[in-house]
């Protein structure tokens, strides 16, 4: 199902009037009609409003041929229906609505095409299966739709910039874009196949402080052109598919895969209040998903999947169809790229990480320190993932793996909550890390005994509630017994309680 724009047009309508069995049109005033709408043989359609129900909206329609000359009139009342769907017999190609019970505008009335809503109600109908965490278009707002109104993706952006932001409707097909939103406030909704392709080098959407508030839904970004998606060829042209730096940002139901760098790129300045639900985001060149500064992001309910055998992009799309290198760093990489970079707050829940590949970077997911006050207090939350391996390769698992630039050793504020583990929940390497002030409850290892690497638990750390599917026991990890850790219910562990 699709969202589609009401083919009752409401400045149109004639009050006073109505059409009679025989299609003459006469005087009446408890009616209106409206004007010709342009409809397909054989098609559904469905009419309905916000009338109350026991009263008539509408009373009949009138078909025509495609030269307007008039065939037939069939009832059509929803006096104790929320809409009515009707099916236009073969020789039809316009129609009209006989129309009564108070004014049009008032009531909302609509007629859309197979079933289809409009976007100023709630997606959920459109799409039943998915939680959008409230992206519905904005009422305050103007919506647009792209098909018929702009030549291009950034036209339509042009305009609700002029507007000082609306809803933007884009229908199934392939646009090739590089979409800045320079003002607040911008909504996208896609209909399920609606692909943003590589338009150049820039990113294929950035969001920069200009466009604080965007919003997008159904859009499925990639990092190469059309010509080379579809021509399967492994070049990627744009650098990110979603570089976003702007506060106040969700997205939902979305892909993201096949750029120079990454598949999502962040990276802001403070607090950002950044959100993303229900999506897929594959591989690049480098990392799937990077977070390199900012505070309070929250990404739920997706996968995050490498497989770099089968998804390769080239850092050099100026060399033509070459075969190149594979491409392909880590799984996720929480990362700032100097101490001046800082990051907080960040929530990973109800994610799937899986590693599909023979890579040893695809089973990486990385917290690295950034040097807060050199307190290194990382302030993540890892809540009911899956962390996994898909098929049969050489690679591992994916885990959970501290990173620092120097040889600092406490890492404090890390908090893992549930979720399945067929590799070890944390290791290092290098440099061996101890942790303060974090939490590991309620966590199952699917294929393996062992719960860390080069990690010790220390200050106020609490370990609870971890088992094992192979054996009867954790293997024993590291804790520093004089400090207040504590470790419950950790099968066959010499320092469970």
């Amino acid at each position: 199902m699709s969202i589609s724009q009401n083919l009752l047009n409401l400045d149109t309508v004639t009050d006073g009037k109505a059409i009679k069995s025989d299609g003459r049109t006469v005087s009446n005033p408890s009616y209106d009609v409206s004007d010709f709408i342009k409809v397909e043989p054989d098609a559904k359609y469905t009419i309905s409003s916000k009338q109350r129900r026991g009263v008539d909206t509408f009373n009949s329609i009138a078909y025509y041929d495609s030269n307007r000359r008039f065939i037939k009139r069939i009832p059509a009342r929803d006096r104790y229906l929320k809409s009515i769907t009707i099916t236009v017999p073969k020789n039809v190609h316009y129609a009209r609505l006989n129309m009564n019970g108070g004014p049009a505008y008032k009531h909302n009335r609509m007629f859309v095409k197979d079933g289809e809503v409009l976007p100023n109600q709630s997606l959920e109908s459109v799409y039943p299966n998915s939680d959008f965490e409230g992206i519905y278009p904005d009422p305050n707002q103007d919506t647009i739709y792209y098909k018929n109104n702009y030549n291009t993706p950034e036209e339509a952006l042009e305009d609700a910039a002029r507007r000082g932001g609306a809803n933007i409707i884009f229908p199934n097909g392939k646009y090739e874009v590089a979409l800045k939103p320079r003002v607040p406030n911008i909504r996208l909704f896609g209909t399920g196949e609606t692909y943003f392709y590589a338009k150049s080098r820039s990113a294929v959407l950035e969001v920069r402080e200009k466009g604080n508030g965007f919003q997008a839904t159904g859009i499925h970004f990639r990092g190469q052109t059309i010509k080379h998606a579809d021509s399967n060829s492994p070049l990627a042209t744009s650098i990110y598919c979603m570089w976003i730096w702007g506060k106040d940002c969700k997205f939902s139901n979305f892909t993201s895969e096949g750029a120079i760098y990454d598949s999502l790129y962040i990276r802001g300045d403070g607090e950002m209040n950044f959100e993303a639900n229900d999506f897929k985001i594959g591989p690049s060149n480098r990392n799937c998903l990077t977070i390199a500064s900012g505070f309070g992001i929250k990404l739920k309910n997706g996968v995050v999947r490498f497989k770099k055998n089968v998804y390769v992009y080239s850092t050099n799309p100026g060399r033509g169809d070459r075969e190149p290198t594979y491409g392909g760093l880590y799984l996720a990489d929480i990362e700032p790229p100097s101490p001046s970079y800082q990051w907080g707050d960040v929530l990973y829940e109800s994610i799937e990480f899986i590693n599909a590949s023979d890579s040893s970077g695809g089973r990486r997911v990385i917290i690295q320190d950034n040097n807060r006050n050199n307190r290194n207090y990382f302030d993540i939350t890892i809540r009911d993932c899956l962390m996994i391996k898909e098929g049969k390769h050489n690679g591992d698992a994916p885990y959970i793996s501290l990173k620092s630039k120097s040889k600092q050793k406490v890492f404090r504020g890390i908090n893992i909550e549930g979720g399945t583990y067929n590799n070890r929940v944390i290791m290092t390497s290098k440099y061996e890390k101890l942790l303060e002030d974090c939490t590991f409850k309620n966590i199952k290892l699917d294929t393996i005994r062992a719960f860390s690497w080069l990690i010790t638990l220390g200050e106020d750390c609490v370990a609870s509630n971890i088992n094992t599917e192979v054996g009867d026991r954790i293997t024993n990890f590291k804790t520093v017994s004089s400090t207040n850790v504590s470790v419950k219910n950790v099968e066959g562990n010499r320092n469970s309680s």
